[in-house]
């Protein structure tokens, strides 16, 4: 296992700001294919969240389902999407941070620093 980790903050675009206290829970393939839960997390004020430290952090296929239907109902904003999955390769031995962009009709994602 690397010393690397996983990370991650949503910036809802609708309003220009983070967005706090989104659940997000992490999942990763395993050997049958079969997605195993890991653990769930939540954003910060800032809307980042560290979501696997070093040494929880394997190389594989992690898949992160961020819970925004919870935060849109708060602000009672309809939203399409009530939970985004994102499946990402992270095979390589580095640090790997996905943010996501959000707005209740759309989202995007990229690899972040």
């Amino acid at each position: 296992m690397e010393a690397r980790k996983l990370s991650t903050h949503i910036l809802d675009t609708s309003v220009g700001k983070a967005a706090a206290n989104v659940r997000i829970t992490v999942s990763r393939l395993d050997e049958i294919q079969e997605w195993r839960s890991l653990r769930a997390a939540q954003t910060d004020a800032d809307g980042r969240c560290l979501l696997l430290e070093p040494g929880q952090f394997p190389s594989g296929i992690y898949k992160l389902t961020f819970h925004v239907g919870a935060y849109y109902a708060e602000r009672r904003v309809r939203t399409l999407y009530p939970a985004i999955d994102l499946i990402v390769d992270c095979s390589e031995n580095q640090n790997y941070h996905i943010p996501l962009l959000l707005n209740p009709f759309g989202y995007s994602t990229y690899r972040g620093t």
